[in-house]
């Protein structure tokens, strides 16, 4: 059954509303019709079953016939470089795909891309049609950049958390030998800039008791480093490999 996303102030006791571009969506091209059900979900983790009572290329209404709340599991925070061009898109849209909780852009000294205050709007719609194609109820968030060395001491007062930061140059380490056997809340990730972390930066998140992980002998690029290292940590904390 369809997913699609409905803001939460829409939702009032037992009856929904959508407005805007979602109801013009649902109208003009998927063409639902009064009495039609559908699933809604509020991007806070909660789904609903509805059915439409009103619809137009401006609003629809109607009431809930059931709804459910997902818990989340152990959570991702995934903080990360911008990489050029539209692969910031790619990331984010397959980051949600497997359940990143939020992305934290991070600028290091090496970063080409520092700002995203122009697209933010942009890259939270496609986080949303993420969650809407593979059925998740909530919305992966996407804050503003903050500098490494903030973002790692951020990261280390995650409570229950490992943080890891990916780095070509690591040849002890693997996941094995990092992800404890013990329950965990979740987990911090760092990918690096096309250019790599520093040194010093490498020599900072040690120091913060941040490890450091290789993910093989190639070079990756930021969103293909980033989707790679949040899909095996969430397989090692769930114990499936």
């Amino acid at each position: 059954m369809p997913h699609f996303y409905v803001k939460p102030e829409n939702i009032n006791a037992n009856t929904f509303s959508i407005e805007g571009e979602q109801a013009h969506y649902l109208f003009n091209v998927r063409r639902f019709k009064q009495n039609d059900e559908i699933m809604l979900f509020d991007g806070k983790g909660t789904s609903y079953k509805v059915k439409i009572d009103l619809i137009n290329k401006n609003k629809i209404s109607g009431h809930i016939l059931s709804s459910s709340y997902k818990m989340p599991g152990p959570t991702i925070n995934l903080y990360t470089c911008i990489p050029k061009g539209d692969r910031f898109e790619w990331l984010i849209e397959k980051s949600s795909e497997i359940n990143v909780l939020k992305i934290i852009p991070i600028n290091t000294k090496r970063s080409i891309i520092t700002s995203i205050s122009n697209k933010i709007e942009r890259y939270e719609k496609i986080s949303i049609s993420a969650s809407s194609q593979c059925g998740r109820s909530d919305v992966m968030k996407i804050e503003n950049p903050v500098d490494f060395k903030t973002a790692c001491i951020n990261a280390i007062n995650n409570k229950d958390f490992i943080n890891i930061l990916m780095w070509e140059n690591e040849n002890v380490n693997t996941l094995k030998s990092l992800v404890p056997k013990s329950k965990l809340n979740g987990a911090n990730i760092f990918i690096g800039p096309e250019g790599g972390f520093e040194s010093e930066e490498i020599e900072f998140a040690k120091s913060l008791n941040i490890k450091t992980l290789t993910l093989g002998g190639n070079i990756l690029r930021i969103e293909t480093a980033a989707v790679v290292a949040s899909s095996l940590i969430f397989q090692f904390i769930y114990g499936i490999i």
